[in-house]
C-alpha cells in the first residue's frame, strides 16, 4: 500500500517541522531567563522634540480617552517639545468627536493637529507615511488608538537615544486594561504576555533581530526614512519597517519593565481578525525580507535561523491543519491502527524480522519510537512558556488553569482561517485590506459590547469550519469504532477546538457597522 507509505512519511515530516518550532520556542524561553533590563540613562537636560502619531480609523469609543492619555503625557514632558498628530482616516462620526476635542487641547495649549487624506490608501502604513512627510522632529512615537500610553513614557524611553546613534526603535511592554473582562480576555492576554515576556525579551538577550509591535514604540525618524520609511506592501508595516531598519545597522531596544496597557479583542471574531491580519502580515513580510536576509553573509548564522522561524512563525497552523486532515484521512480509510497506533505486528522480541521485511507499520514503529519522548516534550512547550508568563506577573498558576485551556482552544480552532490567511500572503501578490479589530473602552461590563455599533459579521469561513468540524466527528467516530486510541489523542482536542471557535463565532458575530 503505496499510500500507508506517503501517509507514514508525510505525518513525519510535519512531526519533524513541529518539533523545529518547539525547539525555537525552548531556545527563547531559555534565552528570556538572560534578559537584563537596561538601566535608563540619566540625562535630565536631554528633552528632544518628539512627535506623536496617533492612527485612527472609526474609533469613536476611545478616541477620548487616548487623547487625555497623550495630552498627560505630553505635560509631563513638555507641551513645547511634543506635538500630536491625529491621523483620522475614519469613515463615520468619530471625525467630528476628534475635531471637537482637538479644538477643546489645542485652546489649552498643546500642539496637537488633525491629518485627514483624501483616502485610505496604504491603511495604516499610508497614514504613517503620510504623518512622516509632515514631520520634522528626529523622534516620531506611535500609539494605536486602543492604546493608553503612561503619563511618564516619554521621559523612559527617549534617553536611551542620547547615547547611541545607531538605536532605531524603542519598544515597550505591552499590558492590557481589560484582562480581567471574560474568560476570553484572560485567555488572550496571557498569549500576548508570552510574546513580551519570553520571545521579545528572548530575541533581545541573544541579539536576534526584534520587531517594532506597531504601537507603545519609539522611532528615529532619520533611521525611518534611511529604510524607505512606512511601506503598505504588507499587512504588518511595522514588523517590516523594523527588519528592514535593522538590515541597515540600527538597533532595537526592548523594555520589558516599560508597560503600555492596551485593550485585548473581547470577542472570539474580534480575536479571528486580529490573528488573521497578523498572520498573513507577518508571512508576507517574510516572502519580502527572507530571501536576500538568509542568502546575506554578513549576518550571523544565529540570527538568519531565528530571522527564519520568527517570520514563519505563523506557519505553524497550516502545519496543525495538515495534521488533522492527515489524522482524518487515515482514520476514514482504515488506516488509523497503522499509522498512528501502536497495534501491528512489529515487536522488539521478534527474531526473524530484517529491513527487507518490514511492513509500513513496523517502518511506522521504528520512525517514531525514538521521537515520541521529543513530541510530548514539544507539545508542552507552550504551556511551560504560559506558566512562567503566569508567575512572572505574580499571577496564580492554579485560578488560571482555565484561561490556560482557552488559550489552547482558541490558537489551535483558529488554525482553519490563519491558514487561509496563509495562502493569502504566500500564493497571492494582491494587497490584502488592512480590516482593525473592533475596540469598545469596554472594560467591566461583561456585556456592554453587544450594544456598540461596530461588529464582526459572519462571513463565509463559518461554512468551512462546520465542514472541518462535521470532518473532526466523523473520523472521530470511525476511529472508535476501530479502537484507534492514538488517533483520538489527536482528533478529539482538535475538533474540540474547531467546535469552540465554531460555536463562539456564531454567538458573537453580530451585524452592526463595519469596523
Amino acid at each position: 500500500m503505496w499510500y500507508l507509505y506517503l501517509l507514514i512519511g508525510f505525518s513525519l515530516l510535519l512531526t519533524v517541522s513541529f518539533i523545529v518550532y518547539a525547539a525555537n520556542h525552548y531556545y527563547l524561553l531559555n534565552a528570556s531567563q538572560r534578559y537584563v533590563s537596561p538601566p535608563l540613562p540619566n540625562l535630565p537636560e536631554f528633552r528632544p522634540a518628539v512627535c506623536v502619531h496617533l492612527p485612527v480609523y472609526n474609533e469613536k469609543y476611545v478616541i477620548e480617552r487616548l487623547l487625555d492619555a497623550c495630552t498627560r503625557m505630553a505635560e509631563i514632558y513638555g507641551n513645547e517639545r511634543v506635538r500630536i498628530l491625529v491621523l483620522d482616516d475614519s469613515i463615520d462620526g468619530t471625525s467630528s468627536e476628534i475635531d471637537r476635542l482637538v479644538e477643546e487641547y489645542s485652546k489649552a495649549g498643546f500642539r496637537i493637529r488633525v491629518l485627514r487624506r483624501v483616502d485610505r490608501a496604504g491603511f495604516k502604513a499610508g497614514a504613517l507615511q503620510a504623518a512622516l512627510d509632515q514631520t520634522h522632529e528626529e523622534f516620531v512615537v506611535v500609539f494605536d488608538a486602543d492604546f493608553i500610553p503612561p503619563h511618564d513614557f516619554l521621559k523612559r524611553t527617549l534617553p536611551y537615544f542620547a547615547e547611541d546613534p545607531c538605536l532605531g526603535i524603542v519598544q515597550t511592554r505591552w499590558s492590557h486594561l481589560n484582562r480581567d473582562y471574560n474568560f476570553l480576555t484572560r485567555a488572550i492576554a496571557i498569549g500576548i504576555d508570552v510574546h513580551f515576556f519570553i520571545e521579545q525579551a528572548g530575541r533581545f538577550a541573544d541579539r536576534c533581530f526584534q520587531n517594532f509591535n506597531g504601537s507603545g514604540g519609539v522611532l528615529r525618524r532619520s533611521a525611518v526614512l534611511e529604510a524607505g520609511g512606512w511601506q503598505a506592501d504588507t499587512l504588518a508595516e511595522d514588523l517590516d519597517l523594523s527588519y528592514r531598519m535593522q538590515r541597515r545597522g540600527y538597533r532595537v531596544l526592548y523594555l520589558k519593565d516599560v508597560e503600555t496597557p492596551g485593550e485585548v479583542p473581547l470577542t472570539v471574531p474580534s480575536f479571528k481578525r486580529q490573528q488573521s491580519r497578523w498572520a498573513n502580515g507577518s508571512l508576507r513580510t517574510a516572502r519580502k525580507i527572507l530571501p536576500s536576509l538568509l542568502l546575506d553573509g554578513n549576518v550571523d548564522r544565529k540570527k538568519r535561523l531565528e530571522a527564519l522561524l520568527h517570520l514563519s512563525g505563523y506557519l505553524i497552523h497550516p502545519l496543525m491543519l495538515t495534521s488533522f486532515l492527515v489524522a482524518c484521512l487515515a482514520t476514514l480509510l482504515g488506516l488509523g491502527n497503522s499509522v498512528f497506533s501502536v497495534n501491528s505486528a512489529f515487536s522488539p522480541f521478534r527474531t526473524n524480522w530484517s529491513l527487507t521485511s518490514l511492513t509500513a507499520a513496523d517502518l511506522h514503529l521504528l520512525l517514531w519510537g525514538p521521537l515520541v519522548t521529543v513530541i510530548l516534550v514539544g507539545t508542552v512547550a507552550p504551556w511551560i512558556s504560559s506558566i512562567v508568563v503566569l508567575k512572572a506577573q505574580h499571577l496564580p498558576v492554579a485560578s488560571n488553569l482555565p484561561s490556560l485551556l482557552v488559550l489552547y482552544l482558541l490558537g489551535s480552532g483558529i488554525s482553519l482561517v490563519n491558514t487561509i490567511e496563509a495562502g493569502k500572503a504566500l500564493l497571492t501578490t494582491r494587497e490584502w485590506e488592512f480590516t482593525r479589530t473592533p475596540k469598545y473602552a469596554s472594560l467591566n461590563d461583561f456585556e456592554d459590547w453587544r450594544s456598540k455599533i461596530y461588529q464582526v459579521p459572519l462571513d463565509l469561513g463559518w461554512a468551512a469550519e462546520v465542514l472541518l468540524v462535521a470532518l473532526g466527528l466523523a473520523a472521530i467516530i470511525h476511529a472508535a469504532s476501530d479502537s484507534a486510541t492514538v488517533s483520538l489523542v489527536l482528533l478529539v482536542p482538535y475538533t474540540g477546538a474547531c467546535a469552540f471557535i465554531l460555536a463562539m463565532t456564531a454567538l458573537q458575530s453580530r451585524r452592526g457597522h463595519l469596523p
